[in-house]
Protein backbone atom coordinates (compact mmCIF):
# COMPACT_ATOMS: atom_id res chain seq x y z
CA UNK A 1 0.00 0.00 0.00
CA UNK A 2 2.81 2.23 0.13
CA UNK A 3 3.79 4.66 2.93
CA UNK A 4 0.72 5.19 4.68
CA UNK A 5 2.17 8.21 6.75
CA UNK A 6 2.93 10.04 3.16
CA UNK A 7 5.49 11.81 5.19
CA UNK A 8 8.84 10.65 4.41
CA UNK A 9 10.45 9.39 8.04
CA UNK A 10 13.74 11.66 7.94
CA UNK A 11 12.19 15.09 8.48
CA UNK A 12 15.23 17.66 8.25
CA UNK A 13 15.78 19.37 11.61
CA UNK A 14 15.14 22.35 9.61
CA UNK A 15 11.35 21.50 8.71
CA UNK A 16 11.04 20.21 12.21
CA UNK A 17 11.94 23.84 13.79
CA UNK A 18 10.04 25.26 11.28
CA UNK A 19 6.90 23.02 12.07
CA UNK A 20 7.06 23.93 15.75
CA UNK A 21 7.51 27.37 15.27
CA UNK A 22 4.20 27.73 13.43
CA UNK A 23 3.07 25.76 16.11
CA UNK A 24 3.82 27.76 18.60
CA UNK A 25 2.55 31.13 16.96
CA UNK A 26 -0.44 30.18 16.30
CA UNK A 27 -0.63 28.59 20.31
CA UNK A 28 1.11 32.24 21.15
CA UNK A 29 -1.01 34.90 19.28
CA UNK A 30 -4.16 33.13 19.93
CA UNK A 31 -6.22 35.27 22.15
CA UNK A 32 -8.74 33.93 24.50
CA UNK A 33 -10.56 31.15 23.36
CA UNK A 34 -10.52 30.10 19.73
CA UNK A 35 -12.79 31.20 17.16
CA UNK A 36 -14.61 27.99 16.67
CA UNK A 37 -14.52 27.59 20.47
CA UNK A 38 -17.78 28.88 22.72
CA UNK A 39 -18.14 28.67 26.15
CA UNK A 40 -18.17 25.19 27.80
CA UNK A 41 -21.62 24.26 28.17
CA UNK A 42 -20.55 20.16 29.44
CA UNK A 43 -22.65 17.76 27.45
CA UNK A 44 -21.60 13.83 26.97
CA UNK A 45 -22.99 13.54 23.31
CA UNK A 46 -22.90 15.98 20.38
CA UNK A 47 -25.99 18.02 20.29
CA UNK A 48 -26.45 19.81 17.00
CA UNK A 49 -27.97 23.10 17.59
CA UNK A 50 -27.85 26.41 15.61
CA UNK A 51 -27.64 24.79 12.07
CA UNK A 52 -26.65 26.73 9.04
CA UNK A 53 -25.62 26.24 5.51
CA UNK A 54 -21.50 26.94 6.30
CA UNK A 55 -21.68 25.72 9.93
CA UNK A 56 -22.74 23.12 12.97
CA UNK A 57 -22.58 24.24 16.49
CA UNK A 58 -22.27 20.59 18.68
CA UNK A 59 -22.16 20.54 22.34
CA UNK A 60 -19.58 17.65 23.21
CA UNK A 61 -17.63 17.09 26.34
CA UNK A 62 -15.30 20.14 26.10
CA UNK A 63 -18.67 22.08 25.56
CA UNK A 64 -19.59 23.65 22.09
CA UNK A 65 -17.92 23.87 19.17
CA UNK A 66 -18.70 25.19 15.35
CA UNK A 67 -18.06 22.78 12.81
CA UNK A 68 -17.89 22.99 9.00
CA UNK A 69 -20.95 21.66 7.73
CA UNK A 70 -19.59 19.73 5.19
CA UNK A 71 -15.99 19.22 6.58
CA UNK A 72 -13.45 18.75 3.52
CA UNK A 73 -10.20 17.98 5.62
CA UNK A 74 -11.26 15.50 8.68
CA UNK A 75 -9.02 14.14 10.60
CA UNK A 76 -10.09 11.36 13.84
CA UNK A 77 -7.60 10.35 16.61
CA UNK A 78 -8.89 7.63 17.37
CA UNK A 79 -9.57 4.34 14.76
CA UNK A 80 -12.99 3.75 16.06
CA UNK A 81 -13.70 7.29 14.91
CA UNK A 82 -12.31 6.79 11.27
CA UNK A 83 -14.23 3.46 10.91
CA UNK A 84 -16.92 4.94 11.77
CA UNK A 85 -16.34 8.64 9.43
CA UNK A 86 -15.71 6.17 6.81
CA UNK A 87 -18.59 3.88 6.81
CA UNK A 88 -20.89 7.29 7.12
CA UNK A 89 -19.09 7.86 3.35
CA UNK A 90 -16.71 10.76 4.49
CA UNK A 91 -13.09 10.07 3.73
CA UNK A 92 -10.40 11.48 6.36
CA UNK A 93 -7.21 13.15 5.46
CA UNK A 94 -5.20 11.44 8.39
CA UNK A 95 -6.20 9.61 11.27
CA UNK A 96 -4.35 7.94 14.69
CA UNK A 97 -4.18 4.40 14.02
CA UNK A 98 -3.46 1.59 15.89
CA UNK A 99 -0.62 -0.97 16.02
CA UNK A 100 -0.57 -4.36 16.63
CA UNK A 101 2.39 -6.93 17.75
CA UNK A 102 3.40 -7.51 13.78
CA UNK A 103 4.00 -3.56 13.63
CA UNK A 104 0.63 -3.33 11.29
CA UNK A 105 -1.73 -0.22 11.52
CA UNK A 106 -4.71 -1.91 12.10
CA UNK A 107 -6.60 -0.75 9.50
CA UNK A 108 -7.49 -4.16 7.19
CA UNK A 109 -10.94 -4.32 8.97
CA UNK A 110 -11.56 -0.75 7.16
CA UNK A 111 -9.86 -1.03 3.62
CA UNK A 112 -12.90 -1.79 1.96
CA UNK A 113 -14.10 1.68 2.96
CA UNK A 114 -11.36 3.18 1.92
CA UNK A 115 -11.99 2.69 -1.84
CA UNK A 116 -8.74 3.66 -3.90
CA UNK A 117 -7.81 6.51 -0.99
CA UNK A 118 -5.27 4.52 1.17
CA UNK A 119 -3.07 6.42 -0.17
CA UNK A 120 -4.34 9.74 0.84
CA UNK A 121 -4.88 8.69 4.40
CA UNK A 122 -1.86 10.21 6.28
CA UNK A 123 -1.36 8.12 9.24
CA UNK A 124 -1.04 10.64 12.28
CA UNK A 125 0.88 8.48 14.82
CA UNK A 126 0.25 4.90 16.66
CA UNK A 127 -2.15 5.43 19.28
CA UNK A 128 -0.73 9.06 20.26
CA UNK A 129 -0.86 11.55 17.90
CA UNK A 130 2.29 13.56 16.29
CA UNK A 131 1.20 17.39 15.93
CA UNK A 132 3.76 17.95 13.29
CA UNK A 133 1.61 16.12 11.22
CA UNK A 134 -1.70 17.07 12.32
CA UNK A 135 -0.08 20.77 10.73
CA UNK A 136 1.02 19.14 7.38
CA UNK A 137 -2.23 18.13 6.64
CA UNK A 138 -4.47 21.19 7.44
CA UNK A 139 -7.32 19.60 9.10
CA UNK A 140 -11.06 21.76 9.07
CA UNK A 141 -12.02 19.70 11.54
CA UNK A 142 -10.13 17.28 13.94
CA UNK A 143 -12.56 14.31 15.65
CA UNK A 144 -11.21 12.87 18.85
CA UNK A 145 -11.63 11.55 22.16
CA UNK A 146 -11.19 12.11 25.86
CA UNK A 147 -7.29 10.85 26.10
CA UNK A 148 -7.34 13.75 24.26
CA UNK A 149 -8.53 16.47 26.65
CA UNK A 150 -4.93 17.38 27.97
CA UNK A 151 -4.12 18.95 24.57
CA UNK A 152 -7.66 19.87 23.75
CA UNK A 153 -6.46 23.30 23.33
CA UNK A 154 -3.47 23.04 21.13
CA UNK A 155 -5.42 21.11 18.85
CA UNK A 156 -8.60 23.34 19.15
CA UNK A 157 -6.45 26.28 17.48
CA UNK A 158 -5.21 24.48 14.75
CA UNK A 159 -9.13 23.40 13.88
CA UNK A 160 -12.24 23.10 15.31
CA UNK A 161 -12.05 19.83 17.94
CA UNK A 162 -14.74 17.73 19.17
CA UNK A 163 -13.94 14.82 22.20
CA UNK A 164 -16.09 12.14 22.39
CA UNK A 165 -15.87 10.87 26.10
CA UNK A 166 -16.30 6.87 26.02
CA UNK A 167 -16.21 6.29 30.01
CA UNK A 168 -19.38 8.89 30.17
CA UNK A 169 -20.95 6.77 27.38
CA UNK A 170 -19.67 3.25 28.89
CA UNK A 171 -17.63 2.35 25.51
CA UNK A 172 -20.88 1.90 23.53
CA UNK A 173 -20.42 1.54 19.98
CA UNK A 174 -23.66 2.64 19.04
CA UNK A 175 -23.08 5.80 20.91
CA UNK A 176 -20.02 6.31 19.59
CA UNK A 177 -21.66 5.92 15.74
CA UNK A 178 -24.69 8.40 16.66
CA UNK A 179 -22.02 11.01 18.03
CA UNK A 180 -20.06 11.15 14.93
CA UNK A 181 -22.90 11.43 12.84
CA UNK A 182 -23.75 14.33 14.75
CA UNK A 183 -20.50 16.00 14.35
CA UNK A 184 -20.39 15.04 10.82
CA UNK A 185 -24.41 16.04 9.58
CA UNK A 186 -24.58 12.05 8.91
CA UNK A 187 -27.57 11.16 11.66
CA UNK A 188 -29.94 9.50 8.55
CA UNK A 189 -27.33 7.58 7.13
CA UNK A 190 -26.08 6.45 11.03
CA UNK A 191 -29.73 5.53 11.40
CA UNK A 192 -29.85 2.93 8.48
CA UNK A 193 -26.40 1.28 9.20
CA UNK A 194 -27.94 0.77 12.65
CA UNK A 195 -30.73 -0.61 11.58
CA UNK A 196 -29.09 -2.92 8.87
CA UNK A 197 -26.86 -4.18 11.60
CA UNK A 198 -30.11 -4.90 13.68
CA UNK A 199 -31.86 -6.40 11.22
CA UNK A 200 -28.82 -9.07 10.88
CA UNK A 201 -29.09 -9.65 14.98
CA UNK A 202 -32.62 -10.29 13.46
CA UNK A 203 -31.97 -12.54 10.95
CA UNK A 204 -28.92 -14.56 12.90
CA UNK A 205 -31.70 -14.70 16.24
CA UNK A 206 -34.49 -16.11 14.10
CA UNK A 207 -32.24 -18.83 12.49
CA UNK A 208 -30.89 -19.77 15.36
CA UNK A 209 -34.47 -20.25 17.28
CA UNK A 210 -34.03 -17.54 19.40
CA UNK A 211 -37.47 -16.61 21.36
CA UNK A 212 -38.71 -20.07 20.11
CA UNK A 213 -40.39 -22.14 22.94
CA UNK A 214 -38.91 -25.28 21.96
CA UNK A 215 -35.41 -26.40 23.15
CA UNK A 216 -34.77 -27.96 19.91
CA UNK A 217 -35.69 -25.60 17.82
CA UNK A 218 -33.77 -22.66 19.91
CA UNK A 219 -30.63 -23.68 19.10
CA UNK A 220 -29.61 -20.32 20.99
CA UNK A 221 -31.11 -21.37 24.35
CA UNK A 222 -28.65 -24.42 24.52
CA UNK A 223 -25.04 -22.49 23.49
CA UNK A 224 -23.12 -20.58 25.57
CA UNK A 225 -19.89 -18.69 23.65
CA UNK A 226 -16.90 -18.45 25.37
CA UNK A 227 -14.30 -15.71 24.01
CA UNK A 228 -11.23 -15.75 25.02
CA UNK A 229 -7.73 -14.16 23.62
CA UNK A 230 -4.21 -15.75 24.89
CA UNK A 231 -1.76 -13.12 26.07
CA UNK A 232 1.90 -13.07 27.84
CA UNK A 233 0.47 -13.84 31.41
CA UNK A 234 -2.23 -16.85 30.13
CA UNK A 235 -5.66 -15.93 28.92
CA UNK A 236 -7.58 -13.29 28.99
CA UNK A 237 -11.29 -14.04 29.95
CA UNK A 238 -13.42 -11.04 27.53
CA UNK A 239 -16.72 -9.91 29.27
CA UNK A 240 -19.86 -8.34 28.09
CA UNK A 241 -18.37 -4.88 28.30
CA UNK A 242 -16.32 -5.53 24.87
CA UNK A 243 -17.78 -4.64 21.63
CA UNK A 244 -18.18 -8.63 21.24
CA UNK A 245 -20.14 -8.94 24.71
CA UNK A 246 -22.56 -6.35 23.09
CA UNK A 247 -22.85 -8.36 19.87
CA UNK A 248 -23.15 -11.25 21.19
CA UNK A 249 -25.81 -9.69 23.68
CA UNK A 250 -27.87 -8.55 20.50
CA UNK A 251 -27.63 -11.74 19.28
CA UNK A 252 -29.39 -12.91 22.44
CA UNK A 253 -25.97 -15.66 23.01
CA UNK A 254 -25.57 -16.70 26.78
CA UNK A 255 -22.20 -16.51 28.12
CA UNK A 256 -20.41 -19.06 30.47
CA UNK A 257 -20.96 -17.66 34.43
CA UNK A 258 -17.21 -16.68 34.51
CA UNK A 259 -17.37 -14.23 31.83
CA UNK A 260 -21.30 -12.90 32.30
CA UNK A 261 -19.88 -10.23 33.87
CA UNK A 262 -19.92 -6.15 33.47
CA UNK A 263 -16.18 -4.23 33.07
CA UNK A 264 -14.11 -5.65 29.67
CA UNK A 265 -11.43 -8.37 30.27
CA UNK A 266 -9.33 -10.04 33.16
CA UNK A 267 -6.18 -12.28 32.98
CA UNK A 268 -5.90 -15.46 34.01
CA UNK A 269 -3.55 -18.60 34.42
CA UNK A 270 -4.18 -21.68 32.68
CA UNK A 271 -5.12 -23.73 35.77
CA UNK A 272 -8.30 -21.29 34.85
CA UNK A 273 -8.72 -23.26 31.42
CA UNK A 274 -11.60 -25.43 32.46
CA UNK A 275 -13.55 -22.02 32.92
CA UNK A 276 -13.34 -20.63 29.42
CA UNK A 277 -15.08 -23.82 28.58
CA UNK A 278 -18.39 -22.95 26.26
CA UNK A 279 -20.69 -25.08 23.51
CA UNK A 280 -18.64 -22.43 21.24
CA UNK A 281 -15.31 -21.05 21.91
CA UNK A 282 -13.80 -17.96 20.05
CA UNK A 283 -10.47 -17.68 20.35
CA UNK A 284 -9.51 -14.43 19.57
CA UNK A 285 -6.18 -13.59 18.43
CA UNK A 286 -3.96 -11.37 16.03
CA UNK A 287 -2.49 -13.44 12.73
CA UNK A 288 1.54 -12.44 13.44
CA UNK A 289 3.95 -15.15 14.89
CA UNK A 290 4.18 -13.77 18.25
CA UNK A 291 0.43 -14.12 18.89
CA UNK A 292 0.02 -17.36 17.42
CA UNK A 293 3.20 -18.67 19.20
CA UNK A 294 0.70 -17.86 22.47
CA UNK A 295 -2.69 -19.37 20.87
CA UNK A 296 -0.03 -22.78 20.26
CA UNK A 297 1.18 -22.42 23.67
CA UNK A 298 -2.91 -22.90 24.97
CA UNK A 299 -3.33 -25.60 22.80
CA UNK A 300 -0.53 -27.22 24.41
CA UNK A 301 -1.99 -27.40 28.11
CA UNK A 302 -3.59 -30.89 29.21
CA UNK A 303 -6.59 -28.87 30.68
CA UNK A 304 -7.24 -27.49 27.21
CA UNK A 305 -7.74 -30.72 25.78
CA UNK A 306 -10.50 -31.33 28.00
CA UNK A 307 -12.74 -28.97 27.57
CA UNK A 308 -16.51 -29.96 25.62
CA UNK A 309 -15.71 -27.29 23.19
CA UNK A 310 -12.63 -28.85 22.13
CA UNK A 311 -14.43 -32.40 21.67
CA UNK A 312 -17.08 -31.14 19.78
CA UNK A 313 -15.23 -29.33 17.55
CA UNK A 314 -16.46 -26.35 18.43
CA UNK A 315 -13.52 -24.04 18.69
CA UNK A 316 -12.92 -21.20 16.03
CA UNK A 317 -10.47 -18.84 15.71
CA UNK A 318 -10.85 -15.19 14.70
CA UNK A 319 -9.14 -12.22 13.56
CA UNK A 320 -8.35 -10.15 17.07
CA UNK A 321 -8.66 -6.86 14.42
CA UNK A 322 -11.85 -7.89 13.89
CA UNK A 323 -13.39 -8.59 17.67
CA UNK A 324 -11.26 -5.57 18.66
CA UNK A 325 -12.41 -1.89 18.80
CA UNK A 326 -15.51 -0.20 18.82
CA UNK A 327 -17.50 0.54 16.21
CA UNK A 328 -20.27 -0.41 13.14
CA UNK A 329 -17.69 -2.09 11.00
CA UNK A 330 -15.89 -4.16 13.34
CA UNK A 331 -19.24 -5.28 14.96
CA UNK A 332 -20.94 -6.63 11.68
CA UNK A 333 -17.45 -8.23 11.32
CA UNK A 334 -18.42 -10.18 14.23
CA UNK A 335 -21.59 -10.96 12.94
CA UNK A 336 -20.06 -12.43 9.71
CA UNK A 337 -18.02 -14.65 12.05
CA UNK A 338 -21.22 -15.91 14.24
CA UNK A 339 -23.00 -16.69 10.63
CA UNK A 340 -20.02 -18.34 9.67
CA UNK A 341 -18.95 -20.48 12.53
CA UNK A 342 -22.28 -20.98 14.27
CA UNK A 343 -24.72 -21.54 11.10
CA UNK A 344 -22.05 -22.77 9.03
CA UNK A 345 -22.92 -19.77 5.82
CA UNK A 346 -20.29 -17.86 4.59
Amino acid sequence: MGDPTLVSGKVTQILRQLLWAVLAFILVTACGAAPSQVSTVHSPDATQTAPSDTIRLVKHMMGETQVPANPQRLITLDPNLLATALVLGIQPVGSVAWTDLNGQTGLDPIKPYLDDHAQELTVLGYSEVNLEKVLLVKPDLILGNHHYKAIYEQLSRIAPTVLYDYTENNFGWKDLTRFAATVLGKSQEAEKLLNDYYQRTQELRQKMGVGVASPEENRASNIQVSVINPDSNGVSIMYKGLLAGSVLEDVGLSRPPEQDKDGFHSSVSFESIPQMDGDAIFVVSYNDEDSLDLVNQLKKQPLWSQLEAIKQGKVYLVDAQHWYGSDIVRANLILDDLFKYLLDEE
